[in-house]
């Protein structure tokens, strides 16, 4: 084959090749053979098993490979115990049902996906009791060990530490082995310590210890207590100067123990052990300000919450007069504020912005309508998602679901972001008529106290 093209063409035929294929592109000729390598093993991809540990210390070992590596993703999931199939059975049954009403798994998968899917479940619960078994002397999450061979690894850019299987990554490991929703991913509930604290503090001490002076470009942080937020001087200047090169920061604060998918047989007045009220009381002292505004390279912001409460974090208390000029996307859920304030925040970098979300969020002053109104005719985005739902404190008509279900006739979503992003044959009317045709301000989400 005639390999005399340009350098960028052969990494751009790399870039549309899938990961599985790359070893076999590599053996056309010496050039992509070379080029091939930056493109062999981007990312190195682990769970809480022993396999995937022992995977990730050959990786580092190796003279070649160990280099190119520049993602670490680690799921630090341990899966819950269920002592039958029809237990687990219900237990996804419920997770399914909080997606789209009147899924089950028999509706969704083939009784040989769901044997598949039961099999490896116990499988892999009985090598993670194993290998807890062995942790607890710790209560690291083998974190300790990781970052041992992660600080070998001189490439390094990007880490996503999850303890939530599906949250913040683009990786598909999950998905080839449990097919979505066929593992109840909520966690460890051994361990008494604060969701994530811990095992992110033991990760971060990793990389400043790294003898490759490692510096992120990407940190990804599927659950952490709010609480990481209270910890010491040292550990808080710690995460300061771990983050400040940062240019992708997405990081989901949880406010309550008991994170995931909630329990199908738990009350409804079940007690919410870590409040929204103590973290939102925290967050008006402005302590993490100093922690947001030392990344100021930031391109993307996902500072999400997570909580039992559907009441919100006051967006004005959490960003304060923050400001990141190269800010390009930014990602608003759980959030209460008047819609001065939450158009206020995105003229701020109305020069760079172009991708915003907004999910689940609590107007207390000022229309929804309003504000897509004057987004349209102020921002330039490229991308504008709703999600969950908005609602309004003083009209309570305004409200926007947008939990339905998405093979519906009707895409509210779709119809918001084209007002939103201009196009011409999109009117308020319209999104207006959708809105009401829907009936969605029938029923109204609990409010924040």
């Amino acid at each position: 084959m005639d390999c005399s093209l340009p350098l960028e063409l052969h990494h751009y035929i790399f870039a549309l090749v899938d990961g599985s294929d790359v070893p076999n592109l590599r053996e056309v000729c010496r050039t992509f053979a070379d080029v091939g390598l930056d493109y062999l093993l981007p990312e190195v991809e682990i769970t809480f098993t022993r396999k995937s540990f022992d995977h990730l210390a050959e990786v580092v070992k190796h003279p070649i490979l160990g280099r190119r590596v520049k993602s670490l993703v680690y799921h630090i999931d341990v899966l819950k115990t269920h002592h039958s199939r029809d237990e687990w059975m219900r237990a996804i049954g419920g997770a399914l049902d909080m997606c789209i009403k009147g899924w089950s798994p028999e509706s969704r998968y083939t009784e040989k996906e769901l044997a598949i899917g039961y099999a490896t479940y116990e499988k892999t619960r009985a090598e993670q009791e194993d290998l807890r078994q062995e942790d607890l002397r710790q209560e690291d999450f083998g974190i300790v060990d990781i970052m041992t061979m992660v600080a070998q690894l001189p490439n390094l850019k990007r880490i996503t530490l999850s303890n939530f299987l599906e949250a913040c990554t683009e990786t598909d490991i999950v998905e080839e082995t449990f097919e979505d929703t066929l593992v109840e991913a909520c966690g460890d509930d051994h361990y008494d310590n604060h969701c994530g604290v811990p095992q992110l503090l033991t990760l971060l001490h990793g990389v400043r210890s790294a003898t490759a002076n490692i510096t992120l470009e990407t940190f990804n942080m599927g659950l952490v207590s709010w609480k990481i937020l209270q910890e010491s001087d040292e550990n808080f200047e710690l995460m300061r100067e771990i983050f400040r090169p940062l240019k992708v920061f997405r990081m989901a604060l949880c406010t309550s123990q008991h994170y995931g998918w909630r329990d199908p047989d738990a009350r409804d007045d079940e007690p919410v052990l870590e409040g929204d009220a103590e973290c939102q009381a925290f967050l008006d002292k402005g302590r993490h300000l100093a922690l947001l505004q030392s990344m100021s390279n930031l391109l993307v912001l996902d500072l999400t919450f997570h909580s039992k409460e559907l009441g919100g974090f006051d967006l004005v208390s959490t960003f304060g007069d923050s400001y990141w000029p190269n800010l390009r996307e930014v990602n608003l859920q759980f959030y209460y504020s008047t819609d001065k304030d939450l158009l206020g925040f995105l003229y701020k970098h109305i020069k760079t912005l172009k991708v915003v979300h907004v999910v689940h969020y609590r107007l207390i002053r000022g229309l929804w309508l309003d504000v897509f109104r004057d987004l349209r005719t102020t921002l330039h985005l490229e991308k504008f998602r709703c999600g969950g739902w908005l609602s309004n404190d003083t009209m309570e008509g305004d409200y926007w679901d947008f939990c339905g279900d998405p093979d519906g006739p009707i895409p509210i979503e779709d119809l918001v972001e084209a007002y939103v992003l201009g196009e011409e044959n999109t009117t308020a009317e319209d999104v207006l008529k959708i809105a009401n045709a829907q009936e969605q301000h029938e029923t109204l989400p609990p409010q924040h106290v």
